[in-house]
C-alpha cells in the first residue's frame, strides 16, 4: 500500500487527465497496471533561458560516412550537437534544445535544463566527476538539495554508432518518494525543423521522408530494463521541452507530419530515502 500511495501522490502532481487525448489508452494501460490513476498537474514552472548551457565543452567523434558520429556535451549535461551519419545534424539547428527534467512528489517542484530552450533556474552548479576519450560523467544537485542527477555520456562507436546516456537520480531526503525523470530533444532531422514524429513505449523519433538529401532521422531510445513503474516515449507538437510535472500537455498523437516538434523519454521511479535509481537512453541517427 505504501508503494501505491507514494506513486499516486506523484501522479496527482505530475500528470494531466488523458480522458480526451488520442493517446489515453497507451498511458492509462500503464497506470492501471500499477493500480494508479492520472490527475491534473498544478506545477507551472517558468522558463529561464541559459544560452551558456548550449556551449560545447566535451566533443566525441568516431567513424566515417555512414558510421560517423559526432556529438558534444555541455558543462551542464546537455547534448547540443548530434551528427550521424556524416553531414546530417539533428540537434544543432536554430535554437538548440536538449536536456533533462525531474518532478518529485515530496515538493511538487519541476527541475529542468533544456539548453537554449530554457531552464528552471533551481539547479546548483555542475561537477565533472570523470572524463576520458570516450566518456564524461557530470553530477548536478538541485538548489534545494533534494535531488542529485549524475549523467554519464558514452561514445559507442562501430557499425551502428550511438551516444549512450546513463542517468542516475538520487533521493537526498530522509523520506521515500517518487519522481518523474525525463530526457528531451528538439529534433531537427538532417537540418530540417519540420519533421515527422512518433513514439512507442520505449522510444521516440523524428525523421524526414520527402526531400532526398534529408531522408534521415534521430531516435531517442531506452536501453536495457529500467527500474520504472511508468515508461513512455513522448512525441510533442512543439519544439520546447515538456514541463516535468505536466509532461503530456503537448503530446502529439502520432505519427504527425511536417511539424516543428520534439521527442522525449519519461520514467516514473520510486526512490527510497538516500538511494538512487538509474535509467539509460541512447541517441542514434537513422
Amino acid at each position: 500500500m505504501k508503494k501505491l500511495s507514494l506513486a499516486a501522490t506523484l501522479l496527482s502532481l505530475c500528470f494531466l487527465s488523458f480522458a480526451q487525448t488520442p493517446s489515453a489508452g497507451r498511458i492509462n494501460t500503464q497506470l492501471k497496471a500499477a493500480g494508479l490513476s492520472a490527475q491534473k498537474s498544478a506545477a507551472q514552472p517558468t522558463l529561464h533561458p541559459n544560452p551558456s548551457s548550449a556551449d560545447c565543452v566535451f566533443t566525441f567523434t568516431s567513424g566515417t560516412k555512414n558510421t560517423f558520429l559526432k556529438y558534444c556535451v555541455t558543462a551542464t549535461g546537455n547534448v547540443t550537437v548530434f551528427e550521424s551519419p556524416r553531414r546530417h545534424e539533428h540537434i544543432a539547428v536554430g535554437v538548440d534544445g536538449e536536456g533533462y527534467g525531474i518532478c518529485g512528489s515530496t515538493s511538487g517542484v519541476a527541475y529542468f535544463d533544456y539548453a537554449e530552450r530554457g531552464d528552471s533556474g533551481n539547479w546548483g552548479l555542475p561537477t565533472v566527476v570523470s572524463h576520458n576519450a570516450t566518456s564524461v560523467t557530470i553530477a548536478r544537485t538541485t538548489s534545494d538539495g533534494l535531488w542529485t542527477l549524475t549523467q554519464t555520456f558514452t561514445q559507442v562507436a562501430g557499425p551502428s554508432p550511438s551516444a549512450r546516456i546513463t542517468m542516475t537520480l538520487r533521493n537526498n531526503t530522509a523520506v521515500d518518494t517518487t519522481a518523474i525523470l525525463l530526457r528531451y530533444a528538439d529534433v531537427d532531422a538532417s537540418g530540417v525543423s519540420l519533421n515527422n514524429l512518433d513514439a512507442t513505449l520505449e522510444s521516440a523519433f523524428g525523421w524526414n521522408s520527402t526531400v532526398a538529401n534529408t531522408r534521415f532521422g534521430l531516435v531517442l531510445q531506452t536501453v536495457g530494463n529500467p527500474p520504472a513503474d511508468i515508461l513512455a516515449g513522448l512525441a510533442q507538437d512543439v519544439p520546447d521541452g515538456p514541463d516535468p510535472c505536466n509532461p503530456f500537455l503537448h503530446e502529439a498523437a502520432g505519427p504527425v507530419t511536417g511539424t516543428d516538434g520534439s521527442i522525449g523519454m519519461l520514467y516514473g521511479l520510486e526512490i527510497p530515502q538516500g538511494t538512487s535509481k538509474t535509467v539509460t537512453v541512447r541517441y542514434k541517427g537513422f
